[in-house]
């Protein structure tokens, strides 16, 4: 919650989350590298849309940005943190929403909690192409880093915060595992299943959505 809670009380320069769900400042940039960054990124976006993440390599996203390998590299060492930088706009417009949600002074914890896996599941459908494609590549120990990757942490701390306000406001039993709860909640929405179930299943978002909901623990 404190990594949320401490957006925008930075004095002296404009501090966001970055795709990675870091607290940074903002810092400018040489303007020959911010053109290459935005013209790398336009054109992986633009590559993906047309032919799937899965099926475009990071020699094309070079070749077509006409930029050299070295430069694309530097600046995004894999497809994952490609696919991580298009999602900025998209991740921080989830957390300017979930930042309204938390502070909503008249909803209790556990009604926030079920709001938040809302915005999750909409957030996962709007970019589920990018997620999924950026995590296949994940192999090895890659793919149990997820679950130490800041983004996840983000999500996780959210969920925590959240259950530990929904005990201390006695709506959850103070003997209520809340680090192995709130991880548990979040494992529906891991994007292999997620994938699975709106391509393969067919499952329409908003039944997974529902299904969130009906996750959060009732009030006793």
């Amino acid at each position: 919650m404190v990594l949320l809670m401490n957006i925008g009380k930075k004095t002296g320069s404009s501090w966001s989350l970055d795709h990675l769900g870091r607290e940074v400042p903002g810092v400018s940039e040489r303007r020959d590298a911010a053109r290459n960054r935005e013209t790398i990124l336009l054109t992986a976006r633009a590559l993906f849309e047309r032919r799937g993440v899965s099926c475009v390599t990071m020699e094309e996203v070079a070749r077509e940005a006409g930029v050299g390998k070295g430069t694309l590299y530097r600046r995004f060492p894999n497809k994952v943190d490609l696919c991580q930088a298009i999602l900025d706009e998209s991740t921080r417009r989830l957390q300017s929403e979930t930042l309204e949600i938390l502070s909503d002074a008249g909803a209790a914890p556990l009604e926030k909690l079920g709001l938040f896996f809302e915005r999750l599941v909409l957030f996962t459908e709007q970019n589920l192409d990018l997620l999924y494609g950026g995590h296949e590549v994940l192999i090895g120990g890659g793919r149990l880093a997820q679950f130490s990757h800041p983004a996840h942490d983000w999500q996780r701390s959210t969920v925590l915060g959240l259950l530990r306000a929904a005990v201390r406001d006695g709506a959850l039993g103070a003997d209520t595992d809340l680090q192995y709860l709130s991880e548990a909640l979040l494992a529906p929405l891991n994007v292999d299943l997620y994938y699975h179930q709106r391509r393969v299943e067919g499952l329409p978002p908003d039944r997974i959505s529902a299904g969130m909901r009906s996750l959060v623990p009732k009030a006793i």
